[in-house]
């Protein structure tokens, strides 16, 4: 009664409703709203520092092409040791024999 709600004409309490209606629904449209952009928000990447990072990037280059020289060195001497002949695994005598394979005769 202090408020003098009780003495207001009917368009005007609907009008009074559809407007907190219409508060309420904005302010929920907002909340909603920001909880979708905190999905599009990126998560922040540590940012590394490389102590050992060198400013001269041709003396790296120049020091990684050397290490993959003396690497493919390296895996052509081992190559080299692991090449084995074939010849010795033959036997003469299983090359010599004539293979044993069936051969198909016709009955008539």
């Amino acid at each position: 009664m202090e408020s003098g709600e009780y003495f207001l004409s009917e368009k005007k309490k609907l009008a009074k409703k559809w407007e907190e209606k219409q508060e309420k629904q904005a302010q929920k449209t907002a909340e909603n709203k920001r909880k979708r952009e905190e999905a599009f928000v990126p998560p922040k990447e540590p940012v590394k520092q490389d102590s050992n990072k060198s400013e001269n990037k041709e003396e790296d280059v120049a020091a990684l092409a050397k290490s993959l020289k003396q690497k493919a060195k390296e895996f052509g001497k081992q190559k080299s040791l692991q090449n084995i002949n074939a010849e010795e695994y033959i036997s003469a005598p299983a090359a010599e024999q004539p293979s044993k394979k069936k051969k198909k005769s016709k009955h008539t």
